[in-house]
């Protein structure tokens, strides 16, 4: 259920198909050799940094969703696209009535014998969207709101151009001249966006306080010298250049998310 994949010379990503897939991997992982005699941050960080109060209670949410938040999201995120709209276009089908007749189909007798026009939303290529949540021990969960909320709106906005988005959230670290990066699909390309199964990933502190951790904690390739700090984050630059082939959010984007009207101009800002 896991891919590792070599992004470049020094790299390790750990690519994981779904939510259920980074649940079994990490609770079916045995701990690695750097973490296998040492404490588990995981498990001992505390509430005021977790806004949980066991690894368990915070694997339960990422299961079932983080209820509490979802009516928060959902409200954000509709007033942030409520003047968005699909791309249409039309298409000729056949109907009882419309501007032309099919002249085999009226003579055998058939109703739907007129071609009419359909306005109907355009369906596109799938495109890979990477947020990044790797965010400092002082950032608030009201800064991972805003944060997410425009990731969110940026899927809708490519989603209504006809693109259809596969959504992952991303987290790097590096130690001992090696970087390890998770990544978790949250969303497939044939799915809706669904706020209660994505609130938990794009936002709880926990997903990287807990469980992200738990990855570095059992992740075969992990070295001593994450022990402790469990690494450094790895900059955008590096993140992307080991994503290759995603579009990459950055945990905090500074672009106006209002400017950005399409594929293009999403990419010239990241």
């Amino acid at each position: 259920d896991i891919e590792r994949l070599s992004a470049h010379h020094r790299s390790r990503v750990g690519r994981i198909g779904s939510i259920e897939s980074f649940y079994e991997y990490l609770c079916k992982t045995p701990f690695n050799d750097a973490f296998r005699w040492t404490g588990h941050s995981s498990v001992t960080n505390g509430y005021s940094f977790t806004k949980t109060h066991s690894f368990e209670y915070a694997v339960n949410l990422m299961k079932d969703g983080w209820q509490e938040m979802t009516p928060t999201l959902v409200q954000k995120l509709d007033v942030a696209t409520k003047h968005d709209a699909p791309v249409m276009k039309q298409r000729n089908v056949l109907s009882v009535c419309g501007y032309q007749p099919v002249v085999p189909l009226y003579l055998a007798g058939v109703p739907t014998n007129m071609i009419s026009k359909q306005l109907v939303a355009v369906k596109s290529k799938i495109i890979n969207v990477t947020k990044l949540v790797n965010y400092n021990s002082t950032t608030s969960v009201d800064k991972m709101i805003d944060e997410s909320v425009k990731a969110l709106q940026v899927v809708k906005k490519l989603e209504a151009q006809g693109y259809r988005c596969n959504l992952f959230v991303a987290v790097g670290t590096e130690a001992d001249s090696r970087q390890i990066i998770c990544k978790v699909k949250i969303k497939g390309a044939n799915e809706r966006l669904n706020i209660s199964k994505l609130s938990f990933p794009m936002v709880h502190p926990s997903m990287l306080r807990r469980l992200f951790f738990r990855f570095i904690e059992v992740h075969p390739e992990v070295t001593n010298g994450f022990v402790g700090g469990y690494g450094h984050p790895v900059s955008f630059t590096n993140m992307k250049q080991a994503l290759v082939g995603d579009i990459v959010i950055p945990s905090v984007f500074e672009a106006n998310v209002e400017s950005i009207k399409d594929l293009e101009s999403l990419q010239a800002t990241v």
